[in-house]
């Protein structure tokens, strides 16, 4: 026993080492490899699948290479040929120095590589060797299941024939007598008085009457309200994505959010500053950044469709709501960072805004705007309401 356990520990050893090993690689790739490649797809960069062919099959070379991509370039190496095509086919784009690397730890990056491409491999012939399977011949296993179906096909019409039996049997047994339905009303004759007496024919109408008030009034109370309302962008825009998984600022595209009124729609010179690198996305490929780049190249703005619209009476400052009082997009506009199209969230009606500055509380510490005025309440919360939130002038011209 205590040999066998002698020989198989170094075995075990080995497999745990190289365990450890490609989990090591897969982190370090997601750390400082998976912004910009992807081992199936093209990304920033190109697919890695593959990789230790097209670098004929020389890790020591390709090392190099990641440590410094521009010296690797530049210099006289076995390979700098190809690296130098490879960054001109990518536009000039120059890959990061990974010079805090050791050679090891980039080593288990390659590894990893190797294996999800290895994986990729058998994955894809997975479905072709089930396809070539020989398939059995017509006729075949009939033998078995022939008995099975006459044994269900005779339980099926045992079953039926009980069935029909029994509804016989019952439609007699409950036929009504003659003289019973001749000396007896149906329910049809005794609701007749009911149905034409004045009472129920009042009360029938005064129900209509208060359902047409209601919803007249819920009707009329939602005239310019658009809650909900969705409509189709030109370009399939998912801020799921953008704000969600990679938590760009809201700030960073509306650039007018904290400087005026109105938040302002991105224009194209932003979109690129991103997809000028980026041009295949991980849902529609490069359908709908083909419209950007479109856009940029003709000098044709994006033709986006207004979500929030308020009416012409009604003055909103995102400024003074986002820069001074410190509000979260989210609480007008909803979770953005979790819809994929995004639609109208709020109401925005008066009785919704006035709910609004009663609740929320100014920060009158922060903001010496209001060091003077805090001075003069002298109480703990002060809500938007004390502070003239609800006089007329402030919203409406």
């Amino acid at each position: 026993m205590k040999s066998a356990m002698n020989w198989l520990r170094p075995i075990l050893g080995a497999v745990l080492l190289g365990t450890l090993w490609a989990q090591d690689g897969k982190a370090l790739f997601q750390a400082n490899c998976a912004s910009c490649h992807a081992v199936n797809k093209r990304v920033v960069g190109p697919a890695l699948k593959g990789v230790h062919e097209r670098w004929g099959n020389d890790e020591a070379e390709l090392i190099k290479f990641i440590q410094n991509s521009q010296a690797y370039i530049n210099g006289n190496f076995k390979y700098s040929a190809y690296a130098k095509k490879l960054y001109e086919e990518y536009n000039r784009t120059v890959m990061t120095a990974f010079t805090g690397l050791t050679e090891a730890e980039i080593k288990s990056i390659l590894d990893y590589i190797k294996a999800e491409t290895e994986a990729l491999a058998k994955a894809e012939a997975a479905p072709a060797a089930a396809s070539s399977g020989s398939t059995p011949a017509a006729g075949e296993g009939a033998g078995t299941a022939s008995p099975i179906l006459w044994v269900l096909a005779l339980a099926l019409g045992a079953i039926s024939l009980a069935l029909l039996i029994t509804v016989a049997a019952l439609s007699k047994v409950l036929q009504p007598q003659e003289a019973e339905s001749i000396s007896r009303p149906s329910l049809w004759e005794r609701l007749q008085p009911v149905l034409r007496s004045k009472r129920f024919i009042a009360l029938v109408l005064l129900i209509g009457f208060v359902w047409w008030v209601s919803a007249t009034t819920v009707k009329a109370r939602s005239v310019g309200l658009h809650k909900g309302y969705q409509p189709v962008q030109p370009i399939a825009f998912s801020h799921k994505l953008h704000a969600g998984q990679y938590k760009i600022a809201c700030q960073y595209c509306h650039v007018g959010v904290e400087k005026g009124k109105s938040a302002t729609i991105p224009s194209t010179n932003i979109c690129m500053n991103c997809h000028n690198y980026i041009q295949e996305g991980s849902r529609y490929g490069t359908k709908e950044i083909a419209k950007i780049l479109e856009s940029w190249e003709t000098g044709k703005p994006i033709e986006w469709v207004r979500i929030h619209n308020l009416p012409d009476l009604v003055y909103f400052n995102h400024a003074q709501h986002v820069k001074v009082g410190g509000i979260a997009c989210q609480t007008c506009h909803g979770p953005v960072e979790e819809m994929e199209e995004v639609y109208q969230y709020s109401d925005l009606s008066m009785g919704w805004c006035i709910n609004c500055h009663r609740q929320t509380k100014v920060d009158l510490t922060a903001n010496p705007y209001y060091e003077r005025l805090h001075q003069a309440l002298k109480e703990k919360t002060v809500t938007v309401e004390q502070i003239g939130g609800l006089e007329c002038s402030k919203c409406h011209y």
